[in-house]
């Protein structure tokens, strides 16, 4: 019987999920991306864009338990394949219906839609990769941050070379990724099921669902939802907005963003396998608040890119800890736990963005960030109602030993 430890069971199928997670993820952040061309370019008002940024998260906030719910009863692991398809289709037609507002919203929904189809059944089958353990889920977790960081240079690039009738280009990503990851997963793409408990069966305990930590989870990533959200779409527009600086320099806090969140992903990962998931979600929290004041006070836009690497790094370090989390409060419903870890509280933060953008246009962008600042410190409040669940079979046996070691001291 082998005695390797749950998460090294298969890695370089980990890795080629990554990739699709990054392919997936470029799309949400070629939104965010794509949000200043159509104010220049199309004349859209701040609240107009916004709108977009709804667009992409609205219909998703419905749709991504539901995906969930589908993938605890079903498996059905080619939802990853089709979702990133979708979402690749729905934002290469963006710039080239962008003469009909209606269209591009419609356009940039389904493109929303796929990304909830995506993250269930891709998260469902990193977990049973990678063994449950924070550091492996880490790993998965920072394919997106790669591919929202790319995406704005990309967009550029395209839009800056073919206009926005240009856009149809960003479609290879999912092409090129989708079919690399449809050779290598052939065999179990259209498997029934996925195997929601990568721990073996002899090392399992029997534990309900605990329905009202989850509730205060989803609580607390309610306000790192719209912090994400809001800085995805504002961020650009703020350093526009409030330095005149051009488009170009501006995309870079936007590409830095998720690039910093790429190493506070890895760096929460490792953290929260070996110091505790909570004192990571906690730290992360505070820092990214102090981070958003940051932005509010710079002085200049290169003090905004360094504040915003920060709010990056900074925001994401809770990630990874957030999602095993989840799994430990909903051990019997893994789908739906990442479902709404990943889908329905990200998509809250676009339910709002129309409100935010109204406040733009009324008052400033910079506005909006103060707003944000105030939600991460009511994050970081909330985040001392959660706890830390034992003897949960959503861990892989190392990690558990670890988190109970670890409660041990603290008590």
């Amino acid at each position: 019987m082998s005695t390797s430890p749950p998460h090294t069971r298969d890695r370089f199928g980990l890795w080629a999920l990554t990739a699709t997670h990054a392919a997936n993820d470029f799309y949400t952040g070629a939104v965010a991306a794509l949000l200043p061309f159509f104010v220049l370019h199309a004349e859209y008002s701040y609240a107009a864009v916004a709108g977009i940024t709804l667009a992409a998260t609205a219909l998703s906030s419905v749709a991504q338990p539901m995906f969930g719910y589908l993938s605890d009863r079903y498996g059905m692991r080619w939802m990853s394949l089709a979702g990133l398809l979708a979402a690749g289709a729905g934002i290469a037609l963006s710039g080239i219906v962008v003469d009909s507002y209606a269209a591009v919203w419609i356009v940039v929904a389904i493109s929303g839609i796929g990304v909830a189809a995506y993250h269930p059944a891709a998260t469902m089958e990193a977990r049973e990769l990678g063994g449950g353990t924070s550091g492996s889920m880490s790993l998965f977790s920072v394919g997106g941050n790669v591919g929202v960081a790319l995406a704005p240079s990309a967009v550029i690039l395209v839009v800056g070379t073919f206009g926005l009738s240009g856009s149809g280009f960003l479609v290879i990503p999912a092409l090129v990724l989708g079919l690399v990851y449809a050779m290598v997963s052939w065999r179990n793409l259209f498997s029934r099921t996925v195997s929601a408990d990568p721990v073996p069966a002899a090392a399992k305990v029997s534990i309900p669902d605990d329905w009202r930590a989850f509730g205060w989870l989803t609580a607390v990533l309610a306000t790192w939802s719209v912090a994400y959200v809001g800085t995805s779409t504002f961020i650009s527009l703020y350093s526009i907005q409030r330095f005149d600086v051009t488009t170009g320099f501006a995309s870079i806090a936007l590409s830095v963003f998720p690039a910093a969140g790429a190493v506070g992903t890895l760096a929460g990962g490792w953290l929260a396998d070996r110091f505790g998931r909570l004192r990571v979600v906690r730290t992360g929290y505070l820092l990214a608040a102090v981070s958003t004041i940051a932005i509010v006070l710079a002085p200049s836009p290169v003090v905004v890119i360094v504040a915003t690497a920060m709010l990056g790094a900074s925001l994401f370090l809770p990630f990874a800890a957030q999602i095993t989390l989840s799994h430990s409060y909903l051990p019997n419903r893994i789908g739906m736990a990442s479902g709404v870890t990943l889908g329905l509280t990200l998509s809250l933060g676009g339910l709002v963005s129309p409100l935010l953008g109204s406040i733009a246009d009324r008052a400033s962008v910079q506005s909006v960030f103060v707003i944000v600042a105030a939600l991460l410190v009511a994050g970081f409040g909330l985040s001392f109602i959660l706890e830390e669940r034992r003897n949960t079979s959503a861990e892989s046996p190392e990690t558990h030993s670890q988190t109970t070691e670890l409660e041990s001291a603290h008590d």
